[in-house]
């Protein structure tokens, strides 16, 4: 399998747009491009998978076990393709008290994938053979198949640091990009903008292309992607060997408010029987006929929360559906929308479907930013109390005036977090199904169970 991965010195160094850059060059080259992004990010594989024109896959070796890793890249990258992977933060950075797990050289020496090393040349000379040095004699363990140099001022600053770094490294230098570029990714609170909302996405790829074609050694860093060794075999592999057939209809909310979704969650319960139907929240007048379940992810519903809250039939269909017993699962920004309201960043209030009684309020500053591993509350019917799930929490806002039974005990403290009412399941955290596969599997069996008694949505 072809594969390599960007990985930086630090975060901010410019893995994203290089990573963007390089996928949209060897799509335009006619290659398959299959991205994957470290870590449990969902704003940067939106814009890589829209550079390659396919999902991006998230490889997480905290959130999810080493086999798991194997497995998703082993599933999702076709012999014929080229696996571009962006690192996270810096390349040795990784879960918090746990050494090298979670970072970008953990998931490259568990896929044996090569690493290309982006590090910021600015206001540097011949320190920067010391820095990049560094990096690369930390872990001999590691595959470094050559470095990309960033924020450069021009062709004489980049000699000047090639050339300190052919005198005192064996690496290759595949080239840099200069500090102004003209090419811009936008953000915002959460991060870089999604590509969701982005317009003139083929432009802006084009454009980041060009940047890479004009600055960097294409050619020698698909040659380093294809000196990959053979991919290792997990050992214990969680997707069925043959796909269930369909036992439900499960919506899933997916538009410019709703977007964040692991692609291995939703493959897994694909792999599990559901049949995967996309509505619209913003733009549908209810949800989709003859669905057995309803999956709400994350996004930005705060900044949609005016055409959210104009679209009362849609959430005068999810309060029904609750009501009927209807399986509905939601996360961070879908949980958001089944409270009563939601206040915005300038405090303005909008009705939502109020399918949980609280308010959610948006802040001046983050409120939750990390790594969760939760076990099931009482009376969760995805995850028993006997049981844990990994995931990630990121977000600006908080709950007020929660009143409903918790849904997740948070360890190791054991602190209630989210929310459930008859079969509707809400909370802030996102959960990676692949770190506990009975999570997918109870969900498509409980919308399943829902059908069978009679229970369908007909609303359109």
């Amino acid at each position: 399998m072809k594969r390599i991965l960007i990985a930086g010195t630090h975060s901010g160094v410019g893995k994203t747009t290089i990573t963007a850059g390089l996928i949209a060059a060897l799509r335009r080259r006619g290659h398959a491009v299959i991205p994957f992004k470290v870590g449990p990010d969902y704003i940067d594989p939106g814009f890589h998978g829209a550079a390659a024109g396919v999902a991006a896959g998230n490889l997480d070796s905290w959130m999810v076990p080493p086999d798991q890793v194997l497995e998703t890249l082993e599933r999702r990258v076709p012999e014929n393709a080229v696996a571009v992977i962006e690192g996270v933060m810096g390349l040795f950075d990784g879960r918090k008290n746990m050494g090298e797990v979670g970072s970008s050289a953990h998931v490259a020496k568990l896929t044996s994938t090569p690493v290309i090393l982006v590090a910021s040349g600015a206001k540097m000379a011949r320190s920067a053979a010391a820095l990049v040095g560094g990096y690369v004699n930390f872990d001999q363990q590691l595959n470094v198949a050559g470095v990309i140099l960033n924020h450069l001022s021009g062709d004489s600053h980049y000699r000047l640091l090639k050339e300190a770094l052919d005198e005192h490294l064996t690496l290759p230098v595949f080239g840099y990009l200069p500090k102004e570029t003209k090419v811009a990714i936008p953000e915002r609170h959460l991060g870089l903008l999604p590509s969701a909302e982005k317009a003139a996405l083929g432009e802006l790829f084009s454009s980041l292309a060009d940047l890479v074609e004009s600055n960097l050694d294409v050619d020698a860093i698909l040659r380093a992607a294809e000196k990959a060794p053979p991919l290792p075999k997990p050992e214990k592999r969680v997707f069925p060997e043959d796909t269930v057939s369909a036992l439900c209809r499960i919506a899933v909310a997916q538009d410019k408010a709703f977007h964040f979704y692991y692609p291995e969650n939703l493959d897994l319960l694909r792999a599990y029987g559901a049949r995967i139907v996309p509505f619209s929240p913003l733009e549908d007048p209810g949800l989709p006929e003859n669905v057995q379940g309803v999956m709400l992810g994350g996004g930005f519903p705060e900044m949609f929360a005016d055409l959210l809250a104009e679209n009362t039939s849609l959430m005068a269909a999810l309060q029904s559906a609750v009501n009927d017993g209807m399986p509905v699962y939601a996360e961070c920004g879908g949980y958001m929308m089944l409270a009563r309201e939601l206040a915005d960043f300038k405090g303005e209030r909008f009705a939502m479907s109020g399918v949980f009684p609280g308010r959610a309020v948006m802040r001046g500053k983050r409120r939750a930013l990390g790594y969760v591993e939760v076990a099931g509350a009482p009376g969760n019917y995805l995850l028993p109390e006997d049981e844990t799930c990994r995931g990630h929490e990121f977000h600006w806002s908080d709950m007020q005036d929660v009143s409903s039974e918790p849904l997740y005990l948070r360890e190791p403290a054991k602190e209630p977090v989210g929310e459930q009412a008859k079969n509707c399941l809400g909370s802030y955290i996102h959960l990676h199904f692949l770190s506990n596969p009975g999570v997918a599997r109870r969900f498509v069996e409980k919308c399943a169970a829902y059908g069978k008694n009679g229970g369908e949505h007909e609303d359109r």
